[in-house]
């Protein structure tokens, strides 16, 4: 199923995640886990095993929830960071602990407290859309881009089979992703 195919990136941005808001929670449940499952599997993969601080992020307006992964990932050996927005709408990581204080902040996106600054050599970047040739849709800030512009990092986006757009205009500024992780595969473009 395709929530929708070519309109314009606002109201494809504004279905989809209207979209994942109001899906059925069982069906997310599933969703979730075998997203999880998938993306640990290809986290396991040449050249992403190689990870040591991986940029992930705490779940907003019905993102795919990763957390229950994240102590794994931990006890793995693995640092986990999350985004703020810094200077020019760049993404900066602070160091996530699961023991350790998070505090909301812009755009309700929880933050570790205090931020400790890491650099992530892997990132894993919700989409609230996607294209079989790995552009994001995001909400519209930029921010991964922008982020991936000035830090070129490896990336794994995740987004759900339904969000997969046929096709959509890239801006200048978007950055295929070289994976992206859904419910049901891995989308690889390189």
């Amino acid at each position: 199923m395709r929530v929708v195919d070519e309109i314009t990136r606002t109201r494809a941005r504004n279905a989809l995640i209207r979209w994942r808001c109001e899906r059925d929670a069982a069906w997310s449940g599933k969703a979730d886990e075998a997203l999880r499952a998938r993306l640990a599997a290809l986290l396991r993969e040449e050249p992403f095993a190689q990870a040591r601080v991986l940029g992930v992020y705490w779940p907003i307006r019905g993102e795919p929830a990763l957390a229950a992964c994240y102590e794994c990932w931990e006890s793995d050996g693995k640092a986990l960071a999350l985004p703020r927005i810094g200077e020019g709408g760049v993404l900066e990581f602070g160091r996530w602990r699961r023991d350790g204080e998070v505090r909301v902040e812009r755009f309700a996106i929880p933050v570790p407290h205090p931020f400790e600054t890491v650099e992530p050599d892997l990132l894993i970047v919700p989409c609230v859309g996607f294209d079989a040739r790995g552009y994001r849709l995001g909400y519209g800030g930029g921010h991964y881009d922008r982020t991936l512009a000035r830090r070129p990092t490896a990336a794994i986006g995740v987004g759900y089979d339904a969000c997969e757009l046929e096709r959509f205009d890239a801006e200048a500024h978007d950055r295929p992703l070289p994976a992206i992780v859904t419910e049901t595969r891995v989308i690889r473009t390189r």
